[in-house]
This record gives C-alpha cells, sequence and structure tokens, in this order.
C-alpha cells in the first residue's frame, strides 16, 4: 500500500511505513548472518581453514563499499525528486525521474561490475588483505561483482518506490531474494565446497532475484512508478537533478567508506585473522539495532520528502519530534539487550575459535555505547537532505566521520597501537556529527519555514491582476 504522508496520523503513518522497512532489512541482515554462519562453519576442513574463508569475506566489506557507494549514493536523488513530486502531484515529473533513474543506474552497474571483476586482486593487495586470505578473498570479490549491475538497479528502483509511499514491495522482493541467498550458500558451500567462492555466487544470484522482482513489477503496474522500456533515456534537465541531489549524497557514502576503509586497513595492519574475524562478526551482530533505528530515520526521510513538495512545516516539525524519541529510545534499549545475549550469538559464528568470540564482543560493547550517536547522525543528515539540501549534509559527513577517523588513526592510533583504540573512533565520529547535524537541521528548518510562510502571504497572481484593474 502506498502511503500518503501529507495527511493523517503521523506517528500511524511512520510506523506503518518504517515496520515493512524494519522487518525487510532485518531478513536482509540475517540471509547476511547466514553467509557469515555457513562459511565460518563449514567453509573448510579445519579451524583454521574455516577461519580464513570468514576473514576473507569479511576483509571485502570494506573496499567493496568504497567502491560501489557512491553510485548507489546517486538513488538518493532519484527518491528525493519522486518524493517531492508525490507530494506537490506531479506525476509527469515522476515519470521521467523513473527512466533516467534506470538508465542510469543500468549503466554505472555494468561500469563498476566490469572494473570491480578486473580489478579485484590489486586492490585487495593495495588495503594490506592479510597474505593468507587474499587467494579466497579475490574469488569471493570477483563473484560479488558479477551481481553489482542488479545491486545498482534495485537500489534505485527501490528508493523510487519507497519514495512514493511504498516499503511493503521492497520488503517481499528483498525476501524472496534472500531464501534464494541462504539456499545457495548451503548448496555451494556443504554441497560443492565452495567456501568463500561460494558464498559470492550465493550473494550475486540474489541481487539478480531481487532487480528481476522489481523490474517485472514496473513494467507491469499502472501506477506512477510505470517502466517503459523504449522510453529508458538520460534527460537532460532530469539527470541534471537527479545529480545534483545524488552526487553530495554519494560522496557522503564514499567518505563514510574511505573512513570505514581506512580503519579497516589499521586493523589489517596487526596482520591477525583473529581481529578480521572478530571484528566482522561484532559488526555483523551489531548491525541489527542499526537496521531497526534506521528504518525510521527512512520513513522520516520519505515523510519529510513528501511534505517538502507539500510545503507543510508543522508536519515535518512534528514528524521530527516523533522520530528523535523514537529512535532514541529504541537504540538504547536494544543495545542494552544486545550487550546481555552478546556471547551466545557471537558464539554462532566461530563456536571452535573462543579467541575471535571475545575480540568481537569486546568491539561490540566499546562500539554498542555510541550508537545512538550514530542513529541520529543519520535521522537529521537525511532529514537535511530530505529538504532537497544534499551539500550541507556531505560537508559535514566528510569531515565529521570520514576526516575524525584518519585523523584518529594518524594521531591517537599511532600513540596507543591497539585495536581498541580503532573502535572508539566510531564513537568519538558519530558525536560530533550529530551535533553539526542537528544545529544545521534546526537552522535550515526555520529559513524554508520563513519562506513557505512567506509564500502563502505574498498575493497571488489573479489577485494582483485584480488590484492592478
Amino acid at each position: 500500500k502506498k502511503l500518503d504522508m501529507t495527511h493523517g496520523s503521523i506517528m500511524k503513518l511512520v510506523i506503518l511505513f518504517a515496520l515493512p522497512i524494519c522487518i525487510g532489512n532485518m531478513l536482509q541482515q540475517l540471509y547476511n548472518t547466514a553467509d557469515t554462519i555457513v562459511v565460518g562453519r563449514w567453509g573448510g576442513e579445519t579451524p583454521e581453514a574455516r577461519e580464513i574463508a570468514l576473514s576473507a569475506v569479511s576483509a571485502c566489506g570494506p573496499l567493496v563499499s568504497m567502491i560501489i557507494t557512491f553510485f548507489v549514493g546517486l538513488a538518493v536523488g532519484s527518491g528525493i525528486m519522486v518524493s517531492h513530486a508525490v507530494g506537490a502531484k506531479e506525476e509527469y515529473k515522476i515519470q521521467k525521474t523513473v527512466h533516467t533513474s534506470v538508465t542510469l543506474a543500468t549503466l554505472c552497474g555494468v561500469l563498476l561490475g566490469v572494473l570491480g571483476f578486473a580489478f579485484a586482486r590489486p586492490l585487495l593487495v593495495l588495503m594490506e588483505t592479510p597474505d593468507s586470505v587474499v587467494d579466497q578473498a579475490e574469488l569471493y570479490m570477483r563473484a560479488y561483482f558479477v551481481g553489482i549491475p542488479a545491486q545498482m538497479i534495485y537500489s534505485y528502483c527501490s528508493a523510487m518506490l519507497q519514495a512514493t509511499g511504498d516499503s511493503t514491495r521492497p520488503l517481499i522482493f528483498l525476501s524472496t531474494a534472500g531464501v534464494i541467498n541462504v539456499i545457495l550458500n548451503l548448496v555451494m558451500v556443504l554441497g560443492f565446497g565452495q567456501g568463500s567462492l561460494g558464498v559470492g555466487i550465493a550473494t550475486a544470484a540474489a541481487q539478480w532475484t531481487s532487480c528481476s522482482m522489481i523490474l517485472i513489477y514496473m513494467l507491469k503496474t499502472n501506477g506512477l512508478l510505470k517502466l517503459k522500456p523504449r522510453q529508458l533515456t538520460l534527460e537532460a534537465s532530469t539527470l541534471k537533478e537527479v545529480l545534483r541531489l545524488g552526487v553530495p549524497a554519494g560522496v557522503q557514502n564514499s567518505m563514510f567508506a574511505i573512513g570505514n576503509l581506512v580503519m579497516q586497513v589499521a586493523l589489517n595492519s596487526f596482520n591477525s585473522s583473529v581481529y578480521v574475524s572478530g571484528s566482522s562478526i561484532a559488526s555483523n551482530v551489531g548491525t541489527y539495532t542499526q537496521l531497526i533505528c534506521g528504518a525510521f530515520s527512512t520513513a522520516a526521510y520519505v515523510f519529510i520528502g513528501q511534505n517538502t513538495g507539500a510545503k507543510n512545516m508543522p508536519r515535518i516539525r512534528e514528524c521530527m519530534k516523533t522520530s528523535t524519541i523514537t529512535i532514541s529510545t529504541l537504540a538504547i534499549v536494544l543495545n542494552s539487550i544486545l550487550n546481555l545475549v552478546s556471547l551466545p550469538l557471537l558464539t554462532l559464528f566461530a563456536p571452535s575459535n573462543p579467541e575471535v568470540v571475545e575480540f568481537a564482543r569486546i568491539k561490540l560493547v566499546v562500539n554498542s555505547s555510541f550508537y545512538v550517536m550514530g542513529h541520529l547522525e543519520g535521522l537529521y543528515g537525511s532529514s537535511i537532505r530530505a529538504f532537497g539540501k544534499s551539500t550541507l549534509p556531505m560537508i559535514v559527513s566528510v569531515v565529521g566521520i570520514c576526516g575524525v577517523r584518519i585523523l584518529w588513526i594518524n594521531t591517537v592510533f599511532v600513540w596507543i597501537r591497539h585495536p581498541l583504540t580503532i573502535f572508539f573512533a566510531y564513537g568519538a565520529s558519530w558525536t560530533i556529527t550529530f551535533i553539526v547535524q542537528a544545529i544545521l537541521y534546526r537552522r535550515l528548518q526555520k529559513k524554508i519555514g520563513a519562506q513557505w510562510e512567506a509564500e502563502k502571504l505574498a498575493p497571488k497572481p489573479a489577485e494582483l491582476a485584480e488590484a492592478n484593474a
């Protein structure tokens, strides 16, 4: 069901929109967790071989993220344009955005797929991937990049679908693809003994499944997002607007990924598969609370986008109050529960490697202490972007997330060379960035609200004509 965010109970709309995203995110992460569990338990004949296979999959994450996040970020521009057009009831703009965005996603996906497949090993060597891990990491990364064109197309289409108020269909598409992912993981790893390569093949197959499903829907629907293959083109004015809104988001994502990559390289410098595996496991488990809170940030983003199109500031203010309280409460409660049950959860990933589990538990405790700051930073940054202002949150994130982490690694980590020092950089960067984003959001909200009030009070063309007569 598509939700009209410009009318009705704000809390009800936010919850109705966020719940399918929350469930979809959780299911998707469960499938990703299944990848890690399968390769960590059965990815080799010995504990050492399984640890290497797990590290190979883990080591690719920051690198893949750095490569693709800029282009995935461009999808934000498509989503913002559709949400504004929905709020303003401008269906012709939606159609232009759909066909330009799908064309752009296809071109970007094919380019990235070819480059990632071709340069997988040089990139892994460049980021100092441990020698024992690099061969399997290369196999996983190449298999993964076969699915990148599908991932790109799905990301853009899903962003536009959510912008119309529909968060249910993406849940269906992701759930179906996730089931296929898990089944293929078991077949490839247990049946054919392929380890990290098998997990990569399963992931690529799942990406193509979700991509096919959303394209079939858009081809068959007669709704706002109707896709007509003959109209696929890069329409100049629409492309310019998509890039204006999307490029800052893409740069922000890339800087965030680079910041994470710097952290990964610092961890890799210890040349320990225990650290690499443990860090990945902790991130995997901690992601669940982030996804739940992130669903409410997405709901606020779409809500503000539609009400920006409708120029309704009172509803935007109320939405932000509701979202801030909800996300803060969820973050505190969920992270407290997570830490209480962390040991049995982490043991699922590496039951025969107590060193890996203990290192993962320590990282989870440190990082989860600051998760609430990270969630609120995401909420206020995406809300600024929903106003159609993408450059401000980009600058703040580049300095606050990427800049602080790089500075931390080159100062504090040099002075205190310990893995824990790396993890505290996350909390410092989240806290600083949230404070600045919140201040900027407040000022922007007042400025835009004043502009809309002035527009309402200004004489309309018909009134001016009558007065002149």
